[in-house]
């Protein structure tokens, strides 16, 4: 009986994300060849050992770049590179600058034997057009995974939240146009174009790109990882938005909605990376606002049980991961058009309203509030909802690309 060869792959990403999971798939599906990224600890490696008798406040900093279940030798990082590039950015150095050197660097620093050894290459968007081009040159199969939306819809939305919330122009970077044309020369010269909600694929097309070269491929969620607490008593109805805590996630229209609601029965809390301007606006406009900040992922999947629903009014996304996180350990979902909620949410989970419209978020958070037992209801049948988005499933749907590509 013949054997049958499994293609190897090699995946290049110089940040996190969620690569760490298309990672630990693809080498549970016996497919990943290597993994290049800026770090990335491999969790049973002497460097994670050593890293335990670190401080608490050391292992908390580093714990998003820590992969479960992939070993060392599958990992090749550039240290140098990420700890150059995290060093500007905290000293204030233009995130768009860095972060396109950085990646760069990080795309030329992958060797040719790699590229050479490996059947098929998966990048990810911003940090694949060189590595493209080197691709084509040894006749590589390479599949782009675009974690966002278009910028240039971006750009149409950002000039629309300008007008509507003119006082947070500070929270809106518009990006120069040579970013969006090295995009979008990515997705061109990609031979497929993953990406995870209907509604970046409907941005690319916007943009004129092929329809027939773009596959959507939902993320997953850790049903173990998020799980819900077992007969939570509801007093104050714990609202909580979690992300980048910013004007593109949808803070403007949320803060102004919920100023305007004055409910005396929850509370909203704001989990994520938070700027100062957006903690000045939060505290002085808007009652019964708690600024979390930015938290561990570790300790996130500890406590976001202990909300009650999710609120995520984002005018533009590439998923939404938080949605399915959120779900998975009980919490209905409010959220928008413009991310994966369409994919995953109907009636029975949450509310899917139009981007932007002040009204309809309004009418969702006081439903919420006036009924309370609907949303205990709510929350078993979000997270029997959130169980059929496995990252097992995620990672057989991404065998299937790749073997088809070939």
């Amino acid at each position: 009986m013949q054997s049958i060869v499994m293609p190897k792959v090699l995946v290049a990403h110089p940040g996190t994300q969620y690569s760490h999971q298309l990672v630990k798939q693809l080498y549970r599906l016996n497919l990943l060849y290597c993994f290049h990224t800026g770090i990335a600890i491999a969790d049973k490696s002497f460097f994670y050992q050593c890293l335990l008798l670190f401080p608490k406040k050391v292992k908390r900093k580093i714990s998003n770049r820590i992969i479960e279940g992939v070993p060392a030798k599958f990992i090749k990082n550039y240290w140098l590179m990420e700890l150059k590039a995290l060093y500007k950015l905290s000293k204030g150095s233009n995130e768009e600058q860095v972060l396109a050197e950085r990646n760069s660097n990080f795309q030329q620093a992958i060797s040719d034997n790699d590229i050479m050894y490996c059947d098929v290459v998966i990048g990810f968007d911003t940090s694949s057009k060189e590595l493209i081009s080197r691709c084509k040159k040894y006749n590589k199969q390479f599949i782009l995974d675009v974690s966002i939306a278009h910028s240039g819809y971006k750009d149409k939305v950002y000039n629309a939240i300008l007008k509507q919330y003119p006082h947070w122009a500070f929270a809106l970077n518009i990006k120069p146009d040579w970013q969006i044309k090295d995009e979008d020369e990515e997705i061109n010269k990609a031979d497929k174009v993953v990406v995870a909600s209907s509604f970046t694929k409907s941005t690319l097309v916007w943009a004129g790109h092929d329809v027939s070269k773009i596959i959507i491929n939902p993320y997953g969620v850790s049903s173990t990882e998020f799980k819900p607490i077992e007969s939570k008593a509801i007093d104050k109805l714990k609202f909580v938005f979690v992300g980048l805590v910013d004007a593109r996630k949808g803070i403007p229209l949320l803060l102004k909605v919920w100023k305007q609601l004055t409910v005396s029965n929850a509370e909203l809390y704001l989990i994520g990376p938070i700027s100062k301007e957006t903690i000045a606006i939060s505290q002085k406009e808007v009652p019964n606002v708690y600024i979390k900040g930015k938290i561990p992922f570790s300790e996130l999947k500890k406590t976001l049980n202990e909300y009650d629903v999710m609120v995520f009014p984002s005018f533009f996304e590439g998923f939404g991961l938080v949605i399915l996180e959120a779900m998975a350990a009980g919490l209905p979902v409010i959220t928008t058009d413009a991310t994966a909620g369409p994919d995953i949410i109907d009636n029975t989970e949450g509310w899917v309203i139009e981007s932007g419209n002040e009204k309809q978020l309004s009418d969702a958070i006081k439903f919420c509030c006036e009924n309370p037992d609907i949303v205990k209801e709510k929350s078993q049948t979000s997270r029997n909802k959130a169980l059929q988005f496995t990252w097992d499933a995620y990672g057989e749907r991404w065998k299937n690309i790749i073997n088809n590509q070939l």
